[in-house]
C-alpha cells in the first residue's frame, strides 16, 4: 500500500496520528508539504513556516527519512503526485479555517477522481468537538460550562504512540531519487525579507525547541504563572502559542504532561489548573470555529454585522487612524508599545492585545475585521480560531463576549499592569524621561507637546461610542 502523508500545520514527528497510522499500515510512504502561493497566509506565519519546515526536514533526515516540499497549485501538484507515484491512499490531519478548508476540499476532489482513499485524522484537538456538547446536544457558546465539561472528560484523552521510534523503516521509500528537498522559492523569498528576518531573530522554531521551551516553562514559569501572566513587562507566559499553531508540539501532549504532574494537592496543582484553563480557551476557540465556520469573517451575533464602520478609503481620517494604530503612533503609550512589540517580534502580550483591539474597535470605531487582518499578517501565532474569538470578544459581537458597550481605559490598564512603566520604556524609549506616574498619559504632564497627545481623545471617543450604542438601542437594532 502506497501512502501519502500530507502535512499542513502538524510540523512534528512525535505525537502524529496520521504519520503513525501510515507507518503501521503501509510499506511505501511519502511525507510531503505542499506550498500553494495562491492560498495565502500572513507574512509572519510565512516566516515561521519556512523556518519550521527547514527544521522538520533536518529532523526527518536525522532519522533517515525525508520530507518533500512541493510548490505550485495544490490540486495540480497532488494530482501529479498521485499519478506519478501510484499513491493509493492519502492521510492528513483536519485543520480549521482558511486556507485549509479550500485545500481539503481540493484533496477530496482529486482523490475521488482517481478513487484514492482519503483519510482525515481529526486529532489536533483534545477531544472530538461533537463530544463536547451541552445537555441539549448543542455546542457551548460560553467558556465556563465548556471548560467544566472538557475538564471532566480529560481522563478520556487518547494516548499517543511514538512515530519517531519506527520512522527509520520508511527510509527506503521516502528517499525517492531526484526529489528536490529545498524549500519552495516563493516561501523562501517571503521569509527572507528584512522584516521577516528581523521578527524571526526572536524565535527558534521546531519540535525540539518547542519541547525545550515547554520544559523550561514548567521548571521556571508555571509556579508563578497566575501572579505574572497579566503583566506585559514580565516574562510570565509560556510563549508556546506559535509552536502550538504550527503543530510543533501537540496541545494534548502538553495536557498529558500536566496531568502527570498532579501528584498531591498544593500550590503546584493550583498553578497547573490555572494554566490548563488558559490552554482550554484555545480549544474553545477551535470548537466555535468548527461549529460556526462563518465566524471567521462574520460576527457570531449577526446583529452586529454593521455595528462597526468598515475600513474605507472614502474616509481618509479613518484610514489615517488605522495606519497610525498599525504603526504604533496613536499617542496612547500602552497601545503604541503593544503595536511596536508586534512589529518588532511578531508577538504581543495577551493583555495588551485586548487593549489595542478595544482602542481600534471602540475608540476609533473601526470594524474588528480590519484589526483581525493586521494581526493575521503580523502575528507569528496568528490562528484563525484564536484570532477570531479574541477580536469578537473585545468588540462584543462574539460568543461569551465582553459587553459591546464596554471600553477598556488604556491609561488605567497601563497604570495597573505596568505600574513602573518598564514595558512602555522597552518599546517606547522616547518616553524614558517621564516618571513612572507620568509615563502612562504623558500629555497630561506636557499638554502643549503635540507629539505626545493621542490622535483620538479617549474621553470624547468613549462618549461617542456610548451615544452610538444608545442610538442603536433606541432603534431596537441591538439589545
Amino acid at each position: 500500500m502506497k501512502t501519502l502523508v500530507w502535512l499542513q500545520r502538524e510540523l512534528r514527528i512525535q505525537h502524529h496520528p496520521a504519520l503513525e497510522a501510515a507507518l503501521a499500515e503501509s510499506d511505501d510512504i511519502i511525507v510531503a508539504y505542499f506550498h500553494d502561493p495562491e492560498q495565502t497566509i500572513g507574512d509572519a506565519n510565512t516566516a515561521w513556516l519556512a523556518n519550521s519546515l527547514q527544521q522538520l526536514q533536518q529532523d526527518f533526515k536525522a532519522h533517515d527519512g525525508r520530507l518533500w516540499c512541493l510548490e505550485g497549485n495544490f490540486e495540480q501538484q497532488l494530482d501529479h503526485m498521485i499519478q506519478t507515484y501510484q499513491i493509493e491512499q492519502v492521510f492528513y490531519t483536519f485543520q480549521l479555517g482558511h486556507p485549509f478548508k479550500t485545500m481539503q476540499q481540493q484533496a477530496l476532489n482529486v482523490c475521488q477522481r482517481y478513487q484514492v482513499a482519503l483519510r482525515a485524522f481529526d486529532t489536533e484537538n483534545w477531544l472530538p468537538y461533537d463530544q463536547l456538547l451541552n445537555q441539549s446536544g448543542r455546542p457551548y457558546k460560553v467558556f465556563t460550562p465548556f471548560y467544566n465539561t472538557l475538564s471532566q472528560k480529560l481522563s478520556e484523552l487518547l494516548p499517543f504512540s511514538h512515530a519517531i521510534n519506527s520512522l527509520e523503516k520508511t527510509a527506503r521509500t521516502i528517499c525517492q531519487s531526484g526529489q528536490d528537498q529545498t524549500l519552495p522559492q516563493s516561501l523562501t523569498h517571503l521569509s527572507t525579507r528584512p522584516w521577516a528576518r528581523k521578527v524571526m531573530q526572536h524565535w527558534q522554531t521546531g519540535e525540539r525547541q518547542a519541547w525545550e521551551k515547554f520544559e523550561r516553562f514548567l521548571n521556571e514559569g508555571l509556579a508563578h504563572y497566575e501572579q505574572n501572566r497579566d503583566f506585559p513587562a514580565v516574562e510570565g507566559t509560556s510563549q508556546l502559542s506559535p509552536h502550538l499553531h504550527f503543530g510543533e508540539i501537540h496541545s494534548r501532549a502538553i495536557v498529558f504532561e500536566l496531568l502527570t504532574l498532579e501528584t498531591e494537592p498544593g500550590i503546584a496543582n493550583q498553578a497547573i489548573h490555572v494554566w490548563l484553563r488558559q490552554l482550554a480557551w484555545r480549544e474553545f476557540a477551535r470548537s466555535i470555529l468548527w461549529h460556526f465556520p462563518h465566524t471567521e469573517t462574520h460576527p457570531f451575533q449577526a446583529k452586529f454585522e454593521t455595528f462597526f464602520r468598515p475600513l474605507s478609503e472614502a474616509d481618509p481620517e479613518q484610514v489615517k487612524n488605522y495606519q497610525a494604530w498599525c504603526a504604533g503612533h496613536t499617542g496612547v503609550p500602552i497601545i503604541d508599545a503593544g503595536m511596536k512589540q508586534l512589529w518588532e517580534t511578531g508577538w504581543m502580550h495577551n493583555r495588551v492585545r485586548m487593549l489595542v483591539a478595544s482602542w481600534l474597535t471602540k475608540n476609533a470605531d473601526i470594524d474588528w475585521r480590519a484589526g483581525a487582518h493586521w494581526f493575521n499578517n503580523t502575528l507569528v501565532d496568528a490562528d484563525p480560531a484564536n484570532n477570531t474569538l479574541g477580536w469578537q470578544w473585545v468588540a462584543g459581537c462574539g460568543v461569551d463576549a465582553a459587553p459591546y458597550y464596554r471600553l477598556f481605559n488604556p491609561v488605567r490598564q497601563s497604570e495597573k499592569f505596568d505600574a513602573e512603566g518598564h514595558y512602555l520604556r522597552q518599546w517606547l524609549p522616547e518616553l524614558t524621561p517621564y516618571s513612572s506616574k507620568q509615563i502612562h498619559a504623558p500629555w497630561q504632564t506636557t499638554p502643549n507637546e503635540k507629539r505626545v497627545r493621542p490622535i483620538i481623545d479617549l474621553t470624547e471617543s468613549r462618549q461617542r461610542h456610548l451615544e452610538k450604542v444608545a442610538t442603536l438601542k433606541s432603534l431596537n437594532q441591538i439589545h
